[in-house]
């Protein structure tokens, strides 16, 4: 069992437990989870991921959190290289197992590491101009989101982020997703960059971001947009790690 407690010093929650390293990917990921109007969300960063690769002519795609390998559709039609990263082993071995049974052993690898830590990783990553894809607000879960833009900073290539808005809409859309995926809910609160910040009972936390301190965010870890898309319930912005 995991529980979580308010820490009265840092002013935060502390969990026990880990929820993505567990049943996390399963629950959050599983397509049947999700509302109708996430797809729309889903649609726009496929075609984002697709452009940012063809505009940089990118060589290789590395998918953080993979789960499944929803981004192997769009390396496969751009005819690069994919390599997915999750911190599940058990989401690391469906992918794997996926690959295998589609005949990609050639083109397509994953394995298990944590976004934060290149160094777990970057041995498998052979393209010269990567795109690194951060996917379907992953960057909501991260604690610390700057720390690994800073570990990704200066190893060159790019990266697409996607991020929920802070939008009434997209919180509510956001809540009746979680409730679907089985999530209790133990706290909701202000995000340390505007949004809405969700924490559940087991280890589980999401926050959406503002425009603005999305950008502040960017701003703070030296990273400069140089592409992105929006639509009512978020953004997908290309930074350059170069």
């Amino acid at each position: 069992m995991t529980s979580i407690e308010f820490d009265t010093q840092t002013g935060e929650f502390a969990t026990s437990g880990d929820f993505y390293r567990a049943r996390g990917a399963s629950a959050i990921m599983r397509a049947a989870n999700f509302p109708d109007d996430l797809l729309a969300f889903l649609q726009l960063e496929s075609l984002a991921v697709l452009q940012s690769v063809r505009q940089f002519h990118c060589d290789m795609l590395v998918e953080m959190g993979c789960y499944d390998g929803r981004a192997i559709e769009v390396a496969r039609s751009a005819g690069i290289p994919y390599l997915g990263i999750d911190i599940n082993d058990d989401a690391v071995e469906l992918l794997r197992r996926r690959i295998i049974s589609e005949g990609l052993q050639r083109t397509a690898n994953a394995v298990a590491g944590d976004a934060g830590r290149p160094e777990q990783w970057r041995a498998h990553v052979h393209g010269e101009v990567p795109l690194y894809v951060f996917p379907f607000n992953l960057i909501g879960n991260l604690p610390d989101p700057a720390a690994v833009f800073d570990a990704l900073r200066g190893s060159g290539g790019y990266g697409l982020i996607s991020a929920f808005n802070s939008d009434v809409w997209t919180t509510e859309v956001r809540r009746d997703y979680y409730t679907a995926c089985g999530i209790t809910l133990a706290a909701v609160e202000r995000a340390p960059y505007s949004g809405v910040r969700f924490r559940g009972a087991d280890g589980f936390v999401s926050q959406s971001f503002s425009a603005a301190c999305f950008d502040r965010l960017l701003h703070d870890c030296g990273l400069e947009a140089v592409a992105s898309a929006q639509n009512h319930l978020g953004q997908c912005v290309t930074v350059s790690f170069g």
